[in-house]
């Protein structure tokens, strides 16, 4: 090997090692930019879904309390967890069924409105869009 060729040599590796350092701060920009497209992609996908409901007008029918559900959001990534800790915040999901037939829907309530309501209850509901806003039931 010549001295010309080791020069070339070592300048070859100093370039490679020199592209591969710059390749990393690539990596992060685009890994940061794929988030917040993402983060702002559901941000405009919320507040269309806010102005909609909004402008939708207040809809109310006849249904029977279907389904209750109720789901830890904070779970603490514990699957073999029985027991919800003290603190925990918790979903709460309330399907109604038309009482003259058709489709199933399913609000998310507030937990008050969630333990007033039992399965098998009749009554109006009333919704606007995809937002609850409440169950009058029969006396």
């Amino acid at each position: 090997m010549t001295m010309a060729d080791r020069a070339l040599y070592y300048d070859l590796r100093k370039f490679l090692r020199e592209t591969e350092m710059s390749k990393m701060p690539l990596f992060f920009i685009v890994v940061v930019a794929v988030i917040v497209v993402a983060a702002s992609f559901r941000y405009v996908q919320q507040r269309r879904e806010k102005m909609d409901n909004d402008a939708a007008p207040l809809m109310q029918k006849r249904v029977v309390v279907s389904n209750k559900r109720e789901k830890v959001l904070n779970d603490r990534r514990s699957r073999q967890q029985t027991v919800t800790p003290a603190g925990s915040e918790m979903r709460y999901d309330v399907s109604f069924k038309p009482e003259q037939g058709g489709l199933e829907v399913s609000f998310r309530v507030e937990a008050a409105q969630y333990h007033q309501l039992t399965v098998g209850d009749k009554g109006t509901l009333s919704y606007k869009g995809s937002r609850f806003v409440e169950f009058k039931a029969d006396q």
